[in-house]
């Protein structure tokens, strides 16, 4: 059997360090990995005397070939013609060596001037020091023969240059483009971490794909992939696009060949023909679909790329063979956990629609096996920094099923059927599909009842779903349109995978019901707490907003932690301290982000005091009242303190009691700063008669908990307090868990 994918060579060694004495070389860039096929264009358009190196391809040739290489190379980063070699061993020679060079004959002081620097091994340790050298003997030059001085400019410089320096060596370089080469022109519209062009170019060079043949991407964000490919199939050059703007460097040299570049262009413009084959993708992003059909318009292909709408299991390939290259979403369009389900969807997707197609897809190492299927290669690539694999994979025939095969899993929501057994719990009777539909129905429900309730109440944050349906203990809770997801662990017979996949199409099914966008869920675990871990961040990545409880103003958090900043069962707590505050003097306790002195401050309190050994959660203090028209200050005052020792310091020195507080304290909690590791069973009888040590007569204390085990000592406080337990009162409409917190009020009587 043929191979189905072209031989790709070993990893190309490091050059050589430059000899000071050998003329330096035209050089191009490229991404790890894409080398040799660097190398491939490169001799197309003339370039002899290659030396290959780590995303590097050395290079003689005459002007012919340097604008050839930067209008038609789709491998290429950058393209850099030498002005200079020099052995150099401190920063004043490098400065003497810069200066040598007569700048006038490249730059006017009118112009503008960028320069980069690459140093290794050398007497300069940092690339910056090196660039600013370089920068200032330019600039200086320049002053003493026109007396001023051009500017510098990062984006569109009319000059960047690059500065080499490897060890005592130093080669100066004029970037022939001015820009990199991925810009190709036609990109249109925003999306999340989009591939970049000349790693789409390396998929597809990697791949052996040649015009003609069928191309697929059915998780095209905003389409690079199947662009780069049309405009490959079209003959339209990479560089075509901007060079008919006149925008690449080599336009503003003034050695520029203007004769040259135009025979060079009414050639490149003569290639530009009707393009081959078909050109498929598709995505559920409804963003990303307009930004790739708009793309597809910019670049001149619009009329040839069929863009679409729609979940990936939905594709279904109209022709017998062809080829699917996609780069799925992980990273920052989507964490690793979510990312092994896609990609185990994905390889059953390719298993059960694409028999008779090659397949060729682009994932981090971490996720690369979750794929399920025996890839014909992996390819070492990077994505970024990301490191990946380009999983190569040539999908066989399925045989047609016997009378004893059947579908097991047909969706009722318009996707395809499911293979058989690949919809099943293992160990159930109910296939996940069942369970999707259930999912639905019932978030349907609770959606169109509390969405009418929260718009009456001006709530935008509100809980939608809390393990309704047991063998879904999800709990979905909706921040504007953001919804975020938190997964109760609990035992289940499904492997890791299985499980992420499951969980990934539960996810999906409450974004698609709700009307929220896939990249606008987040999703948690909930496990059983930790002393100490009741605030551990979960992730690097950062979503913040502000939602609306009736006038006042609340912002969240949805990705850092588990918890986002706001306790939304504790809302008719709040409306409970915000109709006792006014004209009281309030102590919020155990602080958090502050949600409880803001009702207060908005109920007219005449002063609070928040206390919690958190900057993170004071600053989000700060954040919640300045939001609501609270500036920190005399009247509203924060404290970073040990609740314990804050209480006892404030008795020792007889300052005035506050008439109403607010105790809200962690289960347990475990800290260096604190004067004692907390645990709420044992402590909370001691800290209440602190805070009555702190409270005038009559004075209110809204005390509560989530411990579901806990028991107040009613009898050590009843010489202090008059107790009533108001938990039913305090459980809102949308929380159907009776049992997610306890909560008294407490008012002293001695």
């Amino acid at each position: 059997m043929a191979n189905p994918f072209p031989a790709v060579p070993p990893p190309p060694r490091p050059l050589v360090p430059p000899d000071p004495e050998e003329p330096p070389r035209l050089t191009a860039r490229t991404i790890d990995g894409l080398e040799w096929l660097l190398a491939g264009e490169l001799e197309a358009v003339g370039a002899r005397e290659l030396r290959i190196g780590r995303r590097t391809v050395e290079f003689t040739g005459d002007r012919e070939t340097l604008y050839r290489s930067v209008f038609e190379s789709r491998i290429a980063i950058r393209i850099l013609e030498p002005l200079g070699r020099f052995a150099v061993d401190s920063p004043e020679m490098l400065y003497r060596a810069m200066a040598s060079i007569d700048w006038a004959e490249h730059l006017q002081p009118t112009q503008t001037l960028r320069v980069d620097a690459v140093v290794h091994d050398s007497f300069v340790n940092h690339s910056l020091y090196a660039a600013q050298v370089v920068k200032d003997a330019v600039v200086d030059r320049l002053r003493e023969v026109h007396g001023r001085r051009p500017n510098v400019r990062l984006h569109g410089a009319s000059l960047r240059l690059a500065l080499h320096l490897v060890g005592g060596t130093a080669t100066l370089f004029r970037d022939a483009a001015g820009q990199s080469l991925h810009q190709r022109g036609w990109r249109q519209g925003e999306v999340e971490a989009p591939l970049s062009e000349v790693l789409a170019a390396g998929l597809l060079g990697i791949t052996g794909w040649q015009p003609g043949e069928p191309l697929l991407d059915p998780l095209c964000g905003s389409g690079t992939i199947v662009i780069e490919a049309a405009t490959q199939a079209a003959g339209i050059a990479p560089g075509l696009p901007r060079a008919r703007r006149r925008s690449h460097g080599l336009f503003r040299f003034h050695d520029h060949d203007r004769e040259l570049t135009a025979r060079l262009l009414q050639e490149l413009e003569a290639r530009v023909r009707q393009p081959e084959g078909r050109f498929q993708a598709s995505d559920l992003d409804p963003s990303a679909v307009n930004a790739a059909r708009a793309s597809a318009a910019a670049a001149g292909v619009a009329d040839f790329v069929e863009v679409s709408q729609r979940h990936f299991e939905e594709v279904v390939p109209d022709q017998a063979e062809g080829l699917v290259v996609t780069n799925p979403p992980y990273g920052e369009r989507l964490p690793l956990p979510r990312a092994a389900a896609i990609f185990r969807r994905l390889g059953d997707w390719l298993k059960l629609r694409c028999g008779g197609w090659r397949a060729a897809v682009l994932a981090p190492v971490g996720v690369s096996k979750a794929i399920g299927l025996k890839p014909h290669r992996r390819v070492p690539l990077f994505n970024g920094p990301i490191e990946c694999r380009l999983i190569e994979l040539e999908i066989r025939q399925r045989e047609q099923p016997t009378d004893q095969q059947v579908v097991v899993d047909s969706p009722d929501d318009g996707r395809p059927p499911v293979a058989p057994g690949a919809g099943m719990m293992p160990g159930a009777g109910r296939s996940v599909t069942d369970q999707v539909g259930d999912f639905r129905r019932r978030l349907a429900k609770r959606a169109r009842h509390l969405g009418r309730w929260a718009r009456r109440q001006g709530i935008e944050a509100y809980r939608i779903y809390d393990r309704d349906i047991p063998e879904i203990p999800l709990v979905i809770d909706r921040y504007g349109e953001w919804l975020h997801a938190a997964e109760y662990e609990r035992p289940h017979e499904r492997t890791a995978i299985e499980h992420d996949v499951w969980l990934d199409r539960m996810v999906e099914a409450a974004a698609a019901e709700l009307g929220v966008a896939a990249d606008h869920v987040f999703l948690k675990t909930r496990r059983r707490q930790r002393a100490g871990g009741q605030y551990e961040k979960v992730d690097d990545r950062q979503v913040t907003l502000s939602v609306a409880e009736g006038d006042m103003q609340f912002a969240v958090n949805l990705s850092d932690y588990v918890d986002t900043g706001l306790f939304l069962d504790h809302r008719p707590t709040r409306m409970l301290v915000r109709n006792d505050a006014e004209g009281r003097h309030l102590l919020n306790l155990f602080c958090y982000t502050g949600s409880f002195t803001v009702a207060a401050a908005t109920g007219g309190a005449a002063s609070t005091t928040s206390v919690d050994l958190s900057n993170t959660y004071l600053d989000w203090t700060r954040r919640n009242l300045a939001a609501n028209g609270f500036p920190d200050g005399r009247q509203h005052r924060i404290i970073r303190d040990d609740a314990r020792a804050f209480l006892e310091y404030r008795i020792h020195r007889g300052e005035p009691p506050y008439d109403l507080a607010v105790v809200d304290p962690p289960t347990f909690s475990r800290s260096a700063k604190a004067t004692a590791d907390w645990d709420i069973q044992r402590d909370h009888a001691a800290l209440l008669g602190q805070v009555a040590d702190n409270l005038a007569a009559g004075g209110i204390v809204y005390f509560s908990t989530n411990f579901r085990r806990f028991k107040l000592e009613a009898d050590a406080l009843a010489n202090r307090f008059a107790i009533r337990e108001i938990t039913r009162q305090t459980i809102p409409e949308d929380f159907r868990n009776a049992r997610i917190h306890r909560a008294w009020r407490l008012v002293k009587t001695d």
